[in-house]
């Protein structure tokens, strides 16, 4: 055998090896379209010696003339089946090769095309193509797609989708996840949850109800893809509103002590008494002048823990609004907060 090395198309040269020839007519067998098309061992075998007698007198050969001969070896033996779908097959990666050209060329204009002058860093309304973050997840979104299409679907719905006869919903993510999560933050904050890297306590305030909430969706965001929808947010929030007031009642109490010099009664403060309403609350300051002595005096500790916590929660939410654009534009995550 005089035949040392093949030369593949990038130009690079390989050293000769009989079992990728053997190995690629074993496929194309394997591709007969009936058990009566299909070679015995020996007949592959005796293709593979033929194709090698051919090309065993060349210093050289380039991969594309062995695959020619192969071709033609398979034809001469009558093996018409077995030679259509070894056609098939160099088809097929002759248009994987063209699709990885392409690849190459939309990263190419990822990194260096303004998404002004191109449609493609524009088919995605959540994300800024032209920030560096957006550009990874366009490098990823592509390269996906790319492995779904040649490697993953069959070939005619690859195919239907390429030419608009359907449209596969997030195909680059298609294998990987599911989509558009619901979180239920109230199961979720009962106990606390773990991150997968760490484990967070259930939340005691409006402030930590609202941070949470956000690494929630955030973690969910990272393992998942698409929207992420809360539902029934606001009775979610409103259980951190009612530990942040009761919180409030008792620095209030605390505080209205020192100011007016007096040992207030902290042991008769009923918190389930002492919930937040928008006017005043009269089993609430019923119960608080027992605390501090003076109806007077209760009524102003109310009110004022009933500011505390208005602000507070307005900070929170607004908080949890700047989150959620930050969340919103960095990776193209869409986050919904629906009210029961």
């Amino acid at each position: 055998m005089q035949l040392k090395t093949v030369t593949k198309r990038s130009g690079n040269s390989v050293v000769y090896d009989r079992r990728k020839i053997f190995n690629a007519v074993a496929g194309a067998n394997r591709d007969a379209t009936t058990e009566r098309d299909k070679l015995k061992p020996e007949d592959v075998e005796s293709v593979t010696q033929d194709v090698e007698r051919a090309i065993s007198d060349r210093d050289g050969i380039g991969v594309e003339e062995i695959q020619n001969i192969v071709e033609t070896t398979l034809m001469t033996h009558g093996f018409f089946d077995v030679a259509k779908q070894y056609i098939v097959y160099r088809h097929k990666h002759a248009q994987r090769r063209d699709a990885k050209k392409n690849l190459m060329d939309t990263y190419k204009d990822i990194f260096f095309a303004d998404s002004a002058d191109i449609d493609l860093k524009r088919d995605n309304a959540n994300i800024n193509a032209d920030a560096s973050m957006g550009i990874m997840l366009k490098l990823g979104t592509e390269g996906a797609k790319f492995f779904v299409d040649n490697y993953v679907l069959p070939n005619e719905f690859a195919t239907a989708d390429k030419e608009n006869w359907i449209h596969i919903h997030d195909k680059d993510f298609s294998l990987i996840t599911l989509n558009c999560c619901q979180i239920d933050l109230l199961k979720l904050f009962h106990g606390g949850f773990s991150t997968g890297h760490g484990f967070l306590r259930e939340p005691n305030s409006i402030r930590a109800y609202s941070a949470l909430a956000c690494i929630a969706i955030q973690s969910n965001q990272n393992d998942m893809f698409g929207g992420q929808s809360v539902n029934a947010f606001d009775y979610a929030m409103a259980e951190g509103v009612r530990k942040s007031f009761k919180k409030a009642i008792k620095l209030t109490v605390k505080r209205a002590a020192a100011f007016c010099d007096i040992e207030p009664n902290e042991e008769k403060i009923n918190l389930d008494v002492c919930t937040y309403s928008e006017g005043i609350n009269s089993a609430a300051v019923e119960n608080l002048t027992e605390v501090v002595g003076s109806k007077e005096l209760a009524e102003k500790v109310y009110k004022s823990a009933c500011r505390d916590v208005e602000e507070e929660t307005h900070q929170a939410m607004e908080a949890l609004i700047f989150n959620f654009n930050t969340l919103h534009s960095r990776a193209g995550a869409q986050v919904e907060c629906l009210t029961a």
